[in-house]
């Protein structure tokens, strides 16, 4: 009798345990390239609308080194971007909620060349030539015929701020299927690769649920579109109507541990003969979670470009999460 009393005990602890830690977000990730950030592409998240005021922080650092040439044109990119994003959600009456991204950036040479040589070496992959050209050293260049622009400064400051509306749609065994609505804005310097210059508005489905059968399994998708603005940065050649599409997983291996992977993709940004920006972009993310409470959630990962060249050659991030 006593064990099974004490074992029923340690059954409803864990379920109450599991019930407190429910909540299931994807990653706070998004392509950081430093052509492919200027554009609303918005990062994934769940369908399940905000109750209350809810907030994340996302920081993360991103080596970049891509070097093409196709004729006429070419692209040049060696550096480092760090970024501080900022994300507020707020719960409003029949299910809306508002959200607001402000980013900061700072472009650099930064200091994970090296690291990033070493890894390479380490596993025997190839490091795209990078050994020819300086460490930590920034060098941003895009070239098209009668059009050029580069970045060979260190630059830092906020980015193109986002605005974005959002509500469930429809129920459906354990899922929730959603749609958003957003608006990106000019608030990025141009002309030091913080923004584009201009405003895109972008409209997405989502969709979040529960793997049935009881497993501590979350999964989250998005698609939609964005209509982009005429961006100085991009050329004559970019494209304006961009499709955007991911998926996320979260695997609950103890009540406050959980593994996500999560895999992000999107159009190609320009025409043109440059593999890198007119082929569409593929990025892979790994991290783990920590919930310290129920209310806090805690990501530490890296994502790669498993399409090679169509976003940073690696990022690491670290998150932190607000659910009331």
């Amino acid at each position: 009798m006593r064990i099974f009393t004490a074992s029923a005990l340690a059954a409803c602890c864990a379920v109450a345990s599991l019930a407190a830690f429910s909540e299931s977000e994807p990653l706070q990730i998004t392509n950081l390239s430093p052509l492919a950030s200027l554009r609303a592409i918005p990062p994934q998240r769940s369908a399940e609308p905000a109750r209350g005021l809810s907030w994340a922080a996302s920081a993360t650092i991103s080596n970049h080194f891509t070097l093409e040439n196709a004729g006429e044109e070419s692209l040049f990119l060696d550096g480092q971007t760090d970024a501080l994003t900022l994300s507020f959600r707020y719960g409003l009456p029949q299910q809306w909620d508002v959200e607001v991204t402000v980013p900061w950036r700072h472009h650099s040479g930064g200091f994970t060349d090296n690291l990033i040589s070493s890894w390479h070496r380490f596993f025997g992959l190839p490091d795209g030539n990078r050994d020819s050209y300086p460490t930590d050293a920034l060098h941003y260049q895009l070239s098209q015929p009668a059009y050029d622009r580069h970045l060979l400064r260190s630059a830092s400051g906020l980015g193109d701020i986002q605005v974005a509306v959002s509500r469930p749609l429809l129920a459906i065994d354990g899922g929730q299927l959603g749609i958003s609505a957003g608006v990106k804005t000019a608030s990025g310097q141009s002309s030091d690769w913080l923004g584009s210059g201009a405003t895109d508005v972008y409209a997405l489905l989502r969709f979040s649920g529960q793997q049935l059968g009881g497993w501590p399994l979350w999964w989250h998708g998005q698609v939609g579109g964005t209509r982009a603005g005429d961006s100085d940065l991009l050329g004559p050649q970019q494209r304006r109507s961009l499709w955007f599409a991911g998926m996320a997983a979260e695997w609950r291996f103890t009540p406050r541990w959980s593994a996500l992977m999560q895999y992000d993709a999107h159009s190609a940004l320009l025409d043109g003969a440059l593999e890198a920006l007119s082929e569409p972009a593929g990025m892979l993310s790994m991290a783990v979670r920590w919930r310290p409470t129920s209310r806090w959630m805690i990501d530490a990962g890296f994502s790669e470009d498993v399409v090679v060249g169509s976003a940073p050659d690696i990022t690491f991030l670290l998150n932190a999460r607000y659910v009331p």
